[in-house]
């Protein structure tokens, strides 16, 4: 069985984020890449984007690690966060089969710089548009409701990325601070969201993608 060890603020964060992942889909699986003193999953997210946390070890990793796992599971390992003491280890489940949205991950560079701004900067558009999103569907049809998601998402959103990044990103959790700074970045075949808290990518149909097993610092 194959575990990690982290401090407790670190899997009171793993806990909530995974608790988000599960909150969307139950059944979803998270790929887990551990590399050194790092710890980074990535998860599915109903947006047709990756969303990316990247956590410190207590106790490096003697080997490189690369699962995928049910976030429920991970997330009932790591039980009562208050609970746990100053450091804890955290046996991961068995591997299953995860979405193939995980199959291939983002490359770890080179990326080209974006825009640099706050959190507060795209927090008002996120929710205009989710506002205007859910005021629009009422009085439509399930068909109809589909194409004006689809249209409200892939809307350009902030600093070249569209609505749906964002949205994500402010899902998860990683835009609750209106002072955090947030910047984007490009590369072959992917857009990438940056806050404090974690990343977002989506797939830029444009380029081609590449695999990586690297854990994002």
């Amino acid at each position: 069985m194959t575990s990690i060890r982290m401090g407790k603020d670190e899997a009171l964060h793993l806990a909530a984020y995974l608790g988000r992942i599960v909150g969307w889909d139950e059944r979803a699986a998270v790929r887990v890449q551990a590399r050194g003193g790092v710890v980074g999953i990535f998860a599915p997210c109903p947006l047709d984007v990756l969303v990316f946390v990247a956590l410190p070890l207590s106790q490096p990793v003697i080997e490189p690690l690369d699962t995928t796992v049910s976030a429920g599971r991970l997330r009932d390992v790591i039980g009562d966060v208050p609970r746990l003491g100053p450091d804890t280890d955290i046996t991961l489940p068995d591997a299953v089969t995860g979405s193939s949205s995980l199959a291939v991950l983002p490359p770890t560079s080179p990326w080209s710089p974006g825009e640099r701004g706050m959190a507060g900067d795209v927090i008002p558009k996120v929710d205009e548009a989710v506002a205007k999103f859910r005021a629009s569907v009422p009085s439509t049809g399930s068909f109809q409701a589909e194409l004006l998601a689809e249209a409200a998402w892939d809307a350009p959103g902030w600093g070249g990325v569209p609505m749906r990044v964002l949205h994500a990103a402010r899902l998860v959790g990683l835009l609750t601070h209106p002072g955090a700074r947030i910047e984007t970045g490009t590369t072959s075949g992917w857009k990438r969201f940056s806050a404090p808290g974690g990343q977002v990518f989506v797939r830029n149909a444009a380029g081609p993608v590449r695999l990586s097993l690297v854990p994002r610092r």
